[in-house]
């Protein structure tokens, strides 16, 4: 017995005071060419994989969704599987949202995008122009230029003359670069987001200097034809002394005040038993010395936590425990955001190295099978085997065994019956596990043999390999197509993708609106 729910009923669900988890069961692109405003992604390709990490607490009221062709159902059984008690399936799945009159939004981390631009919106958060900028340089005004973003991003491109200060560390490091209260501090990110939060940031941690997000990011500043920096390493880490960082703590105890609780590891630990709730640790230090001793501890920083929080928090209205280094700005600047964004959040007033004992009662129950594994070389035996490529289709573009053909685990399921023999290429086993589960389960008959990519077998057996460049399309439904030519310098790419964002809040109905907490 399936438990299909209506949209208006979903719709309901998002706005009470239960946790929900709303996930799109559908492939990359297909997600973000048009989903409800607060599902998460899980495809159907990967689901099994990664649903236990997004949604760690199987008593979650979880409604799954899909293009109305039955994936869902697939799922549900799947889902139950995993020992989760409480699904629902969408009725008529994207169609029947569409039904209702509500909205789908195309793009990715949505509700974090929409949040940035409401915050602006509300607060007015002050900007500058890329050519205001550029003049203020020229004229070699007293600013000091932060791109927000984390260091792999910066130094893709940059802004000249930026340094790279990931959005979460700026108000406790920004003592130690600024020594003046007459320097104006401009934030970039790659849009907008980032750069918007982390001025909003600093003004809200009472900073006296002036603070300007630079209006859409690198993209406003190549669309204004200046030129752009690449693989620049200029990375601010450097870090107060501890007179600077009690003075700060103090500060950022009193801005929690009345708004997030600043919690012991005991009652860390009580929120992570706590079975009727779901709750999340973060470590959101962007560099952490402690981070392989606290591998079960994710890290996160915490402006990428706030950035794409659909990619790490799978839970609506869930609980959130977040730490630093026991300075509290890191771990209490980024609760703040995300209890404007509806969660339950917690600082830990810990050192990492007690925080690190805290048992997460994590539940996993996906299990992979054994494969049947073949080298390289082996594929000689094989000229009339089907040969299925399930990696990342942008690596299939560049690269490929011959007379492979791309495919996933949504494709795979509808193969005809009579291909009874294939070799999987994979460079993820866990998921090549997850298509001969599928297979195996409709027909034991099925021969499957699996090869591991190997980049230095590839260079090995060149005889093997295709590397003619094969252009994306849409049969790579694994892709987000959503304006992704910006990242190559595309104009009309990145116009369009400024404009998305801007226009996030236009399309929002009132329900969507009010689920921000933006004035707590």
């Amino acid at each position: 017995m399936r438990n299909f729910v209506e949209a208006k009923t979903v719709k309901n669900w998002i706005s009470d005071d239960q946790e929900l988890a709303f996930i799109d069961v559908r492939e990359t692109a297909q997600h973000t060419k048009g989903h409800p405003m607060f599902s998460i992604s899980i495809p159907f390709s990967e689901f099994e994989i990664n649903v236990e990490k997004l949604v760690p607490n199987k008593k979650v009221r979880i409604v799954l969704f899909d293009n109305n062709n039955g994936v869902s159902e697939i799922i549900y059984k799947q889902a139950k599987n995993l020992k989760y008690i409480n699904i629902f399936i969408l009725k008529d799945g994207v169609e029947g949202w569409i039904k209702s009159k509500f909205r789908l939004f195309d793009g990715i981390n949505v509700p974090s995008k929409s949040f940035g631009e409401l915050i602006e919106e509300q607060f007015n958060t002050p900007s500058i122009t890329a050519s205001q900028l550029s003049k203020k340089q020229k004229e070699k005004k007293d600013i000091v230029i932060l791109d927000g973003r984390p260091f792999d991003e910066y130094n893709k491109m940059s802004i000249p003359g930026s340094v790279c200060c990931p959005n979460a560390e700026i108000p406790y490091r920004i003592s130690e670069l600024i020594k003046s209260s007459d320097t104006e501090i401009i934030i970039n990110c790659a849009g907008r987001t980032r750069s918007i939060i982390g001025t909003q940031t600093l003004i809200d941690f009472g900073i006296k200097n002036k603070v300007y997000a630079l209006e859409n990011g690198t993209q406003g500043w190549f669309l204004n034809n200046f030129k752009l920096d690449h693989g620049k390493t200029k990375f601010f880490d450097k870090t107060p002394k501890s007179e600077k960082i009690n003075e700060l703590r103090e500060k950022m105890v009193n801005l929690l005040e009345n708004k997030v609780e600043i919690i012991d590891f005991n009652q860390a630990q009580k929120l992570i038993n706590d079975k009727n709730i779901t709750t999340y640790v973060f470590d959101v230090r962007t560099n952490s010395n402690q981070k392989n001793k606290l591998s079960k501890l994710r890290n996160v920083p915490g402006g990428q936590l706030v950035q794409a929080t659909d990619k790490y928090i799978g839970v609506l209205k869930s609980h959130v425990i977040v730490f630093d280094d026991g300075d509290l700005v890191r771990a209490g600047m980024t609760a703040l955001w995300l209890k404007k964004m509806s969660y339950h959040c917690y600082v830990v007033n810990e050192s990492p190295k007690k925080i690190k004992n805290l048992n997460l009662k994590l539940e996993v129950n996906f299990k992979t099978i054994p494969l049947n594994l073949i080298n390289l070389e082996n594929f000689k035996n094989f000229k009339d085997t089907h040969i299925f490529d399930i990696r990342n289709s942008v690596d299939y573009c560049k690269k490929r065994i011959k007379k492979s053909v791309w495919t996933n685990r949504f494709i795979i399921k509808e193969m005809p019956r009579h291909i009874k023999s294939m070799i999987l290429v994979t460079n993820d086993l866990p998921k090549a596990s997850l298509i001969v589960s599928d297979l195996q389960e409709k027909d034991p008959g099925y021969v499957v043999q699996v090869y591991n990519w190997n980049d230095k077998d590839v260079e090995h057996c060149l005889d093997y390999i295709d590397s003619t460049k094969v252009e994306l399309d849409q049969t790579f439904i694994d892709f987000n197509f959503h304006t992704h030519l910006r990242h190559q310098g595309n104009k009309e790419h990145a116009r369009n993708y400024l404009k998305w964002e801007t226009d996030l809040i236009k399309n929002m109905d009132e329900e969507e609106r009010v689920f921000f907490r933006i004035l707590l």
